[in-house]
């Protein structure tokens, strides 16, 4: 009974004492002839394990809006005015007479006699071979590479961007749109009624007695040769050339693929550490394990597979056209010219003179008067709005996102793929072509002559001379000049004030981490009292 009682005070002091010796563990130096069992004698000054900041001081550019002045061309328009001569065309009319010569058709119908070629067909036979192609299905094997496909763990770091708003402010140009008044000259057409003289023309007839000569025709016969086409048939050898099919074997390469393993080694970095048990600096007769990191380089083999290519000898079947020469008889139809005498009329012309009375038609020409309208131009000053672009800058609060990117180990498993041999049975058609021999029917025309008549009709011309008058039109040029009012476009410099954003530097304050934080955040411990993470002396 009284060892079960004991128990709870034996615990009870045990949890006190390893609340005392964390105490001790606080203190930046250890306290002189100071016993576990109290707290340290005298209160050191506070020192914070993990991460400690500095201030530093850094310079940052800063946007900053300037009013600058700065020079724009501008396009004004100017009046000018200008002088030119232009050149304007009077009609001027004269009578002229000509003689001229007409020639007088007169159509004949005569008949004579031709020699037509008719057309005759006949029907022939003709053997001949012809290389028939046909499919045969051959069976052969070959080796096909199929591809294994295993899952392979592997580690990978990545970095997992987060995004944080922030607020800025910018300055924005507002462009204003003012009416600004403007003249500007504009030509105004205007009507005259004008009076002039002109000359006008009138036909007078009078009776003129006149000569000419006419062409009296009349018929002679005469005798001529002409020559006339005969057709005649003739046999004559011709060769031509075939191409006759036979099959060749023949030895061609190949390069066939393999996949070979092959060991190779790579290096690893490896943590090869070890627990060491050290005396709290605090409290001598207090100790705490830590763990003192050893990275070692080892060679770690693995094994991975590579595609080798092998040159294989193979044969296979080529169908090969050879050209072969062959003589067969063919009809060949000729023309042959022979002389034929005929007769034949021509209508030939004597000349006789005769006597005709005419009306020639002569022009007088009269003053009339007339009115037409000119178009003069005026100028006339007007006056309209031009809109006027200005710039007006203002300020403007936006927020804008900024990413962040924190590193973050993950696992994923990878296919690795490995090639496997293994040898497969497959099936090609070869084209084989066999000679068979065919009879075709084919036609050969053979031109027939015989004898026509016909009849045609000649047109005889017989010249007749004629005499016309006729009106001249001249054009006299006379040069005008005028003056006119052209608007000049003039480039005319002007100063504006512009809001223009120039970069400051500006100095700020921030906190920069300093010391082995580096080593603590990776959790080999406090630099003084050795703990992980949040379990040190703070």
């Amino acid at each position: 009974m009284k060892k079960i009682l004991m128990l709870p005070a034996v615990a009870f002091a045990l949890s006190a004492a390893q609340a005392l010796a964390g105490q001790c563990g606080a203190c930046a130096t250890p306290a002189a002839a100071a016993p576990c069992g109290t707290p340290c004698a005298a209160p050191a000054p506070a020192v914070v394990c993990g991460p400690q900041y500095i201030t530093q001081e850094r310079t940052v550019m800063v946007p900053e809006m300037r009013t600058e002045t700065r020079k724009i061309s501008v396009t004004e328009m100017r009046q000018e005015e200008r002088t030119r001569t232009y050149t304007v065309n009077n009609t001027v009319w004269e009578d002229r007479s000509e003689e001229y010569t007409v020639q007088v058709p007169t159509t004949e119908q005569r008949t004579g006699t031709r020699t037509v070629c008719k057309p005759v067909t006949k029907e022939m036979t003709q053997e001949y071979t012809v290389m028939v192609p046909s499919t045969e299905t051959r069976t052969a094997t070959r080796t096909v590479n199929k591809y294994v496909t295993e899952q392979v763990e592997k580690q990978y770091t990545v970095m997992v961007p987060h995004t944080e708003t922030r607020t800025g402010s910018r300055t924005v140009n507002k462009y204003v749109t003012e009416q600004v008044e403007k003249q500007y000259t504009v030509m105004v057409p205007s009507t005259e009624e004008r009076t002039a003289t002109r000359m006008v023309p009138r036909q007078v007839t009078e009776q003129v007695e006149q000569s000419y000569t006419v062409m009296v025709p009349y018929t002679e016969t005469r005798t001529a040769t002409r020559q006339v086409a005969k057709p005649v048939t003739e046999q004559v050898e011709q060769s031509y050339t075939v191409m006759v099919p036979h099959t060749e074997t023949r030895t061609a390469t190949r390069t066939v693929s393999k996949v070979v393993p092959v060991q190779m080694s790579r290096q690893v970095c490896v943590d090869q550490g070890s627990w060491t048990t050290v005396a709290d600096p605090c409290n001598p007769c207090c100790c705490r394990r830590v763990w003192c990191p050893k990275m070692v380089t080892i060679d770690c083999p693995y094994t991975c597979y590579k595609t080798e290519c092998e040159e294989v000898p193979y044969e296979y079947q080529v169908t090969v056209c050879k050209p072969e020469t062959r003589t067969q008889t063919i009809n060949v139809c000729k023309m042959v010219c022979e002389p034929q005498e005929y007769e034949y009329q021509v209508t030939l012309c004597r000349p006789e003179t005769r006597t005709r009375t005419i009306n020639v038609c002569k022009t007088v020409c009269e003053a009339q008067e007339y009115t037409y309208n000119v178009t003069v131009c005026h100028p006339e000053t007007r006056t309209c709005t031009v809109p006027v672009v200005r710039c007006v800058p203002e300020e403007e609060t936006f927020e804008y996102q900024v990413t962040v990117c924190k590193p973050e180990t993950r696992t994923c498993t990878v296919p690795v793929v490995r090639c496997v041999p293994e040898e497969q049975a497959y099936e090609y058609q070869v084209t084989v072509c066999h000679p068979e021999t065919r009879t075709r029917t084919y036609q050969v025309c053979e031109m027939v002559s015989e004898e026509q008549e016909y009849t045609y009709d000649v047109t005889v011309c017989h010249p007749e001379t004629r005499t016309r008058t006729f009106k001249v039109c001249k054009l006299v040029p006379e040069e005008k000049t005028e003056t006119y009012t052209v608007c000049v476009p003039v480039c005319v410099e002007k100063e504006i004030e512009v809001q223009v954003c120039h970069m400051v530097p500006k100095t700020i304050t921030v906190q920069v981490p300093c010391g082995n934080t580096y080593a603590y955040n990776a959790g080999y411990g406090c630099d003084i009292c050795g703990r992980r993470g949040r379990r040190c002396c703070r």
